[in-house]
């Protein structure tokens, strides 16, 4: 058997030698076994590989390096690694620190030095001293130019800068522009910048704005613009009257047929109107009879009490004659 078959069958020196330092339930099965490159011709190196059965590791495998050398009748154990698969959990590349900081990161007495030829900045004109009458004061088209400053911004820098504020929420795609009633373009508030980016930028000088003292586009806008006026009106909505005089411009009425009152239908629960004249002359008829007949009770009833009267009177003188007549004996 040569060294090199030697060295890739000793997956069982592989699994003693893993077990000396790793828990045996943290080892499991034999992977593969794979034969490497050598610069030596009288060495032979063998990478055996076996499953990690930690719960804390995932999706990762153990790797241990058999060597084997032309002479010698043993193998040697050269080193065991722990390292992850495709399903393993990693962390994400590493990342320079010079590469980590982000926009906002910059906080209070921090430092963050440019970089060596940084692409954002291109070099300024600083030989001021023939420019110093010139220099007083400096105009905004000398500043533009770079006149006073070691370095200016490049082309791309300008680029990017215009792409990133244009982004950001104080440019046209931002919900407070899509509903502004018009652009900061437009608005007396805005204060202008010089130069060429000056023509898409400014700076939105109104307290009460969605961006005072902010860079926002000319694109921009929000409810505090400047056109902005106040409504002027009764403080209760009144909807306008609305007559609706096309229909009588579309038509004459020439086309509807006359009307025509409907007939009004007999009611069969109550009395006809010649029912209604009779029975009001029967109940006239009854009433008078019983008036008549009340009359006449009343004069019967006055014949009994004048009846009655005199034979009181009567019965009364004879009482009388009866008692004078009792006395004179």
């Amino acid at each position: 058997m040569t060294l090199s078959a030697t060295t890739t069958a000793a997956s069982d020196l592989a699994r003693r030698a893993l077990l000396e330092s790793i828990p045996a339930n943290h080892v499991g099965k034999a992977m593969d076994s794979v034969d490497q490159p050598s610069e030596d011709s009288a060495v032979a190196i063998a990478t055996h590989t076996f499953e990690c059965t930690s719960p804390a590791y995932p999706g990762w495998y153990w790797e241990v390096s058999v060597i084997g050398i032309s002479g010698q009748e043993n193998l040697t154990v050269s080193e065991i690694n722990l390292l992850p698969g495709t399903a393993a959990l990693v962390p994400s590349a590493w990342k320079p620190w010079a590469d980590r900081i982000e926009a906002g990161d910059l906080g209070v007495g921090d430092l963050l030095p440019a970089p060596e030829n940084d692409e954002r900045l291109t070099a300024g004109l600083t030989g001021l001293d023939e420019f110093r009458d010139d220099l007083e004061p400096l105009h905004p088209q000398q500043w533009e130019m770079g006149l006073g400053r070691e370095q200016i911004l490049s082309p791309l820098g300008m680029e990017r800068a215009v792409d990133r504020w244009f982004k950001k929420l104080n440019g046209p795609r931002a919900a407070m522009a899509k509903s502004a009633p018009a652009h900061c373009g437009s608005c007396g508030f805005l204060v202008p910048i010089g130069g060429s980016i000056g023509q898409v930028f400014g700076v939105c000088g109104n307290e009460f704005g969605a961006a005072d003292g902010q860079i926002v586009a000319t694109t921009f806008g929000c409810g505090a613009h400047s056109s902005v006026k106040e409504a002027q009106g009764a403080p209760i909505p009144v909807v306008d009257l609305v007559i609706d005089d096309r229909a009588d411009e579309l038509t004459d009425g020439s086309d509807l047929p006359d009307y025509v009152a409907d007939e009004p239908k007999p009611d069969h629960d109550t009395f006809d109107h010649n029912d209604d004249v009779e029975l009001a002359n029967t109940s006239a008829e009854a009433e008078f009879e019983d008036l008549a007949m009340v009359d006449k009770i009343e004069s019967a009833l006055e014949i009994l009490e004048t009846q009655n009267l005199e034979a009181d009177e009567s019965a009364q003188a004879m009482a009388d004659f009866y008692d004078d007549d009792e006395d004179s004996e």
